[in-house]
């Protein structure tokens, strides 16, 4: 099947890595006899308003042969494929996605290459849709909705990325392919800095509470944070969500379970609590931060209905 890629850049993403690799993009592209229509991001969520603008003008029949092809991180993935479902249509539009970012954990999570040009052959040689999970919530207090691909934060994981954000010195470190480096300090503030805080999960008839959470992550795979393996049996197509909570540990205990994160064993320790569901209801009420995808949500109350449904995408992990 011949496509046409409706191709959304986000120069930015990636410390500006993308931006600096585009030229070597479009020759690969040009040279394949690539179709496309370039469109620049430019400014926070414009990703997201351009996808939107093009659901919104491409015809919902069965035959159309468009992709929306993303070229960023999981930031730029996760405004596409908002604005894309925004609106509602018989027919979705499939979404394909070039990993330049920092984190790239929808890449790793779906088996896609982290190698610029092996994902691209991924997509450009590809021949048909795969669908895939992603995640779904409901945030009734600010009555916020939409989708993500990798994970919805609260507490640690989330605080971590605001500060990181805030860091002057995280486009430095990014540059030098050390962006680590600064979620590392800011991990380091942060835990003696966050204080436990009241949550309550509900699953099915189930109820649970936590009155010391220390970190919450609902995931659709098994990654966050640039490829830490917080869920390690999930999978993009197991049609389920992976929460994973953390009650606040000492500093001693913190390290333990870094060190057990990292052997992928940290699922039975005590502190840990693992839930496997199609659905999730998560309430909060203590003000807290909260991520999408390695995207700020901002300081905030929580009652959060989290569900996974699947959409269409254009990339052949195979190749």
């Amino acid at each position: 099947m011949s496509v046409q890629f409706y191709i959304i850049l986000n120069e930015h993403a990636g410390s500006g890595h993308a931006g600096t690799l585009w030229p070597q993009i479009k020759e690969r592209l040009d040279a394949a006899s690539v179709s496309y229509q370039l469109v620049v991001s430019e400014y926070p969520r414009h990703t997201l308003l351009l996808s939107e603008q093009f659901a919104k003008q491409l015809p919902d029949s069965p035959h159309q042969d468009w992709v929306v092809l993303a070229v960023g991180g999981d930031g730029t993935l996760h405004e596409a494929i908002n604005g894309l479902t925004t609106i509602k249509r018989t027919h979705p539009i499939p979404v394909a996605y070039l990993p330049i970012g920092s984190g790239n954990d929808f890449a790793r999570g779906a088996g896609l290459s982290l190698d610029w040009h092996q994902a691209l052959n991924q997509i450009i040689h590809c021949t048909h849709v795969t669908n895939y999970d992603i995640g779904t919530y409901n945030e009734t207090i600010k009555q916020e909705r939409g989708v993500f691909t990798n994970n919805l934060g609260i507490g640690f994981d989330a605080a971590i990325i605001s500060q990181a954000n805030q860091s002057k010195a995280k486009i430095w470190l990014n540059k030098h392919h050390l962006g680590s480096l600064s979620y590392l300090a800011s991990a380091l503030s942060v835990y003696y800095n966050q204080t436990g805080f009241t949550l309550t999960v509900h699953v099915g008839n189930q109820r649970d509470m936590f009155p010391h959470a220390f970190l919450v992550t609902t995931t659709n795979h098994p990654y966050f944070g640039g490829g830490v393996g917080i869920a390690p049996g999930a999978t993009i197509d197991d049609h389920q969500l992976h929460l994973v909570v953390i009650e606040k540990p000492n500093f001693f205990k913190l390290v333990w379970l870094a060190l057990r994160l990292v052997f992928k064993r940290h699922l039975t320790s005590k502190a840990v609590h693992y839930y496997q569901a199609s659905k999730v209801h998560l309430t909060v009420p203590a003000i807290e931060y909260g991520q999408l995808d390695g995207e700020e949500m901002g300081g905030r109350f929580f009652d959060v209905y989290v569900g996974v449904t699947q959409y269409p995408f254009w990339f052949d992990i195979t190749l």
